[in-house]
């Protein structure tokens, strides 16, 4: 296999199989979390279920509305910065292969600068597990690799855009696909059910009026 065979495989074929892996083992976990039981208010509502939902999402983007948050502002942006370096890595997977008309030069770079905090976020994140005896103790082997993953994800994207070699997009898209094949089954899979969370956390608190009126 050439060079031109083994990157048009990496880009199309391998990334397939490994979207229609993780696609089917989320609905079959999609499955499972819908056949069991879920109990619900049988109270009459102090509020709105529809607001509540509306103030757990709207939490994530004002911080001074959690106290967590408003106390560790920090922590925050940190937590921002980490996650718009995962969607625009993700985005970027999408946009090289299949409309790469737009990634001019800008926008590599730019992409590239969005990544980065999230590396060295990445870093923090992995100090603090291995340095607080608080995270050490709750940490499992999961959480080490999930962020050593990501890093390795995150620097290969990198230099993927602003290199633009075979060696690196290659890495880049078989890192990517080994990525999607292991995530069904580890912690990462929260950003599916932080989804859920947010909207029957919202809905139980709308429901039950404890939300702020202001």
């Amino acid at each position: 296999m050439d060079s031109q065979s083994f990157m048009h495989f990496v880009e199309y074929e391998l990334q397939a199989i490994a979207i229609t892996w993780m696609v089917v083992m989320y609905t079959i976990k999609a499955v499972q979390l819908s056949r069991l039981p879920m109990p619900w208010e049988k109270e009459k509502p102090k509020g709105s279920g529809a607001k509540g939902i509306l103030r757990s999402y709207g939490s994530i983007f004002m911080p001074w509305s959690v106290e967590s948050s408003r106390k560790h502002m920090g922590r925050w942006i940190g937590f921002s910065l980490y996650h718009v370096g995962c969607l625009v890595a993700i985005v970027n997977t999408f946009t090289y292969t299949f409309t790469p008309g737009m990634m001019t030069p800008t926008v590599k770079i730019v992409f590239s600068a969005l990544i980065a905090p999230a590396i060295f976020i990445g870093f923090i994140k992995f100090y603090n597990r291995l340095s607080r005896p608080e995270l050490r103790h709750i940490s499992t082997p999961d959480d080490y690799f999930s962020l050593l993953s990501l890093q390795l994800f995150f620097f290969t994207g990198i230099m993927a855009l602003l290199l633009d070699t075979v060696f690196w997009r290659s890495s880049y898209y078989i890192i990517t696909a080994a990525f999607l094949f292991y995530v069904p089954f580890s912690k990462i899979s929260h950003y599916i059910y932080f989804f859920f969370a947010r909207f029957l956390t919202g809905k139980r608190y709308g429901w039950r009026g404890i939300i702020p009126q202001k």
